[in-house]
């Protein structure tokens, strides 16, 4: 009986590994059915990517985009959204993630930050940790390099001084995005309403007071989690209880 039983687990594991599909023709599959318009096949097969987690800023993309076409624009929004996270700046991502906001009822408008901030914060919303990690070290190493030429050619030695403070600054200044990025990617979590609308209620229960009512593709923030609800934070101090199934954490 053992034998027997051996030969069928290799039968199965042989079989599996036989018709199992390599994530590329799982990809190249999607594609070609978004391109027949056959969404919801497509949407299947990304999410089975996503699933094998071999995730990409592509896939997040193109499933944003089939989620789109079915008019599903809370799961098109949470996906545009994941892939912006991969690839931040990206500039059809963001074109295509504001044509799927501007779909959306509740219009949560954002805090103008005005020219000025926006010049400050281009380089924090177009770069990744990585990307930042990689810059505050090129400034860290840049400083340390110009300290070291300082004592070799004291005739430049201010010269030196003066560069190494403003690699300094800009030093400073990455840093700030590095751990503000972390924090935002790591310890605040944000999610997308998901169906038609939702009410919002003071506590955790069906019975609790009802504060207001948001529709899908609006993005809160999470604050609590109990059970199956979620305690949400909007942007202008709106806050409440909504179950978990009515939204997808980006």
């Amino acid at each position: 009986m053992r034998k027997i039983s051996y030969f069928i687990i290799i039968v199965f594991i042989f079989c599996g590994t036989a018709f199992a599909q390599p994530p590329e023709h799982i990809y190249r599959k999607a594609n070609l059915n978004y391109e027949n318009e056959a969404y919801e096949e497509a949407v299947s097969l990304y999410d089975e990517l996503v699933k094998m987690d071999r995730v990409s800023p592509e896939v997040f993309y193109n499933l944003g985009n089939s989620y789109f076409k079915l008019k599903k624009i809370g799961k098109a929004i949470v996906n545009y959204e994941r892939a912006l996270e991969a690839a931040p700046g990206d500039r059809e991502i963001i074109s295509n993630l504001k044509l799927a906001q501007a779909g959306i009822v509740d219009k949560i408008e954002a805090p103008e930050r005005g020219f000025i901030l926006d010049m400050i914060l281009f380089g924090y919303d177009r770069m990744d940790v990585n990307q930042l990690i990689s810059v505050s070290s090129f400034f860290y190493l840049s400083i340390i390099a110009l300290l070291i030429f300082s004592i070799f050619f004291p005739a430049q030695r201010k010269t030196f001084f003066y560069t190494s403070g403003m690699a300094a600054l800009a030093l400073a200044i990455f840093l700030i995005f590095l751990f503000s990025k972390i924090h935002s990617e790591t310890v605040v979590t944000h999610a997308v309403v998901v169906i038609d609308k939702v009410d919002v209620r003071s506590g955790p229960k069906q019975d609790y007071l009802l504060q207001f009512t948001i529709h899908e593709g609006t993005k809160v923030k999470v604050v609590k989690e109990l059970k199956d609800w979620f305690e949400i934070d909007l942007s202008k101090g709106l806050r409440g209880w909504l179950p978990k199934d009515s939204v997808e954490i980006i």
